[in-house]
């Protein structure tokens, strides 16, 4: 393949050179997300770039777009950056930041980071990369080619096994995989890191923590906000009330929700796919929400697979989606004599209350935009939300309920 040149525009850059190999010298290079450039070679990287719709790989796709934070601008604190073994780094400009890096095509290129690269790449591709956002990047000169291999081994170790591998493997996820087996979105789910599914066990287990009663009880003033806000919160819960009662599973709460867990799902599609519309139907501008996100034009549309909606170019973000569904925590009860959880009226009454009462929740959500900021990730972490958006409906809920019992007050009158 031989040598290769590349531009780097860096708003901040460092040089040091090694303690111990005067030859070697240390780059360290903050770059706009937008101006990284394309088509370094990844011939030294320990993992090839592929997988990216693995989990953790979608997650870095949603910091880079800034929907999993609340601040924009904050991607290179939050991911490790991009290691390139380089021939030679030479200064261009040093006012406007600009550098040449020589790469070797067969032995150097990017060390560490490949995925992160491509995942630029393509943001950048679909034109959804975030002006504020950054990335670092770390350049080594004068690396002999007899250690590449351990500085790419050394560098790839990061990846630890994963909670929910480890629990896919101890039987932990048996009986969600049982809820689900037939479903269409069956072969969605994944269950285990090195798995690409779409979706994984933590959006199942979210869903069952957003509609918790055992541990947020409708009457009490505390929200699962941990089902957005933090996963491996829900997934570690999962796991150990699984372990406390893995020979007796009629006493795990988790269990005891399972019959909420199909329905959860197609509330969330529908949820996520209602929101634009209503929003546009009330007279809003869903095109100026930073909470509703556009698919890119590689992706083509979004997929509604849990309610078997049609394809859509447009859904709400998961931020802004997670109070909503915590609010319907209203419409579950617990059944008296199995103790277990179950939707009131069915999930028949939960859409319809979904149908009737969305357009107001739309617009308190869209009101929470400019109270507490207009990106997802704030909605999805904010307290005061969640709670507005829980007594909404419990007050619609309640209204219902003395409604009814008024009318059948009369009724026995007559």
């Amino acid at each position: 393949m031989g040598k290769s040149v590349h531009r780097f525009r860096a708003s901040e850059a460092r040089r040091t050179t090694h303690p111990v190999f005067p030859a070697i010298e240390k780059h360290w290079f903050t770059v706009a997300a937008r101006d990284f450039p394309k088509g370094i070679s990844t011939a030294a990287n320990a993992r090839d770039p592929v997988g990216l719709n693995r989990r953790v790989y979608r997650d870095v796709k949603e910091s880079l777009k800034g929907n999993s934070t609340a601040v924009l601008g904050t991607f290179d604190l939050m991911n490790k950056g991009i290691t390139i073994l380089a021939t030679s780094v030479k200064l261009l400009d040093k006012e406007k930041g600009l550098y040449e890096v020589t790469t070797d095509d067969d032995e150097g290129g990017i060390v560490d980071g490949a995925h992160t690269a491509k995942i630029v790449w393509e943001s950048n591709d679909d034109g959804t990369t975030p002006v504020e956002q950054h990335v670092e990047v770390y350049i080594r000169t004068g690396i002999d080619s007899s250690i590449i291999s351990d500085i790419a081994k050394g560098l790839n170790t990061g990846i630890q096994v994963a909670a929910a591998s480890i629990f896919n493997i101890d039987g932990v996820f048996d009986w969600l995989k049982q809820e689900i087996a037939g479903q269409s979105y069956e072969d969605l789910i994944s269950w285990k890191e090195s798995d690409d599914g779409e979706y994984d066990v933590r959006d199942l287990i979210g869903i069952l923590e957003a509609l918790n009663v055992f541990d947020f009880p409708n009457d009490e003033d505390r929200h699962p906000i941990a089902a957005y806000e933090k996963w491996s919160l829900p997934l570690e819960k999962f796991g150990a009330d699984f372990n406390t009662h893995r020979v007796n599973l009629s006493a795990s709460r988790y269990y005891r929700l399972r019959k909420l867990l199909r329905d959860g799902l197609a509330l969330y599609d529908n949820i996520r796919y209602d929101f634009r519309p209503m929003h546009n139907a009330a007279g809003g501008s869903a095109g100026q929400l930073k909470i509703v996100e556009e698919a890119s034009a590689r992706k083509g549309e979004f997929r509604f697979p849990f309610a078997s909606l049609a394809d859509n170019k447009y859904r709400l973000t998961k931020g802004a989606t997670y109070p909503i569904l915590g609010a319907f925590r209203n419409f579950v009860e617990i059944d008296p004599i199995s103790k277990e959880a179950q939707w009131r009226g069915g999930l028949g009454a939960v859409l319809k209350a979904w149908k009737d009462m969305g357009p107001d929740l739309v617009a308190e959500t869209v009101k929470a935009t400019k109270e507490i900021g207009r990106l997802p990730d704030q909605l999805g972490k904010s307290r005061s939300h969640w709670t507005t958006m829980h007594m909404k409906i419990q007050n619609r809920v309640l209204r219902a309920a003395l409604f009814a019992s008024e009318e059948k007050t009369q009724m026995k009158r007559k």
